[in-house]
């Protein structure tokens, strides 16, 4: 990323800063934020259990973006995040609407951004996998939050889509986009179906662009 594109971002952005102790957003709440930590570590705890560490340089909550998925509005935390070192924990945070609005204005700094993104998945995965290793006593029960996680992070991004599409051609867009999503995270049609039965869609509905008993675009 240019300086161009950095500057482009920095702009829209807000610094806040985060005592030890202090929740960054509460498992089940609607988020509207993008955030990128620049100072500091923070935890993700799943129903108490922490699944893993958010270190320097991390982006939090950015929900399906380094897939291509360009969400405004909020989307539902999938668990509560709470900031743990004994310094200050410094991020740069982004109101998501503001934040896709520009990135789809700017096709430029919208692929730069992408690949950081990406980029930022692998680091996380790296790090979950030193979790396990050096702070689990209970490995079973991480996997099984890490993957209630998964799936409600999933389910979240879902409703967004389905709830902000409300037209046929943009509902066509962004299933594509969330089949792409589906792919990358290899989530199968058990899950993407059981995503749906989670905030009352079915499968058909979901096919057919409406909720039923509507029958209209929502």
């Amino acid at each position: 990323m240019d300086i161009q594109d950095f500057a482009q971002l920095v702009d829209i952005a807000i610094e806040e800063t985060f005592e030890k102790g202090d929740i960054m957003c509460l498992q089940g709440r609607k988020n509207p934020f993008v955030r990128l930590v620049i100072e500091g570590e923070l935890d993700a705890f799943r129903d108490g259990f922490r699944t893993y560490s958010i270190q320097q340089g991390n982006f939090v909550t950015e929900a399906g973006l380094h897939a291509g998925l360009l969400l405004d509005g909020t989307i539902e935390a999938s668990c509560t995040i709470v900031a743990k070192d004994e310094q200050k924990t410094k991020c740069l945070r982004w109101n998501r609407t503001e934040l896709v609005e520009l990135l789809k204005r700017e096709s430029g700094l919208r692929r730069a951004f992408k690949a950081i993104l990406s980029w930022d998945i692998v680091r996380k995965l790296k790090g979950q996998r030193q979790t396990i290793t050096d702070h689990l006593s209970d490995p079973a029960l991480w996997t099984m939050k890490r993957k209630e996680q998964t799936e409600d992070r999933y389910a979240a991004i879902v409703q967004n889509v389905l709830t902000s599409s409300r037209d046929p051609e943009n509902m066509k867009k962004r299933t594509s986009e969330l089949d792409h999503y589906r792919t990358i995270h290899h989530i199968d049609d058990v899950h993407h179906e059981l995503a749906l039965k989670k905030i009352g869609w079915t499968l058909e509905e979901y096919h057919a662009g409406m909720k039923k008993r509507a029958k209209e675009f929502l």
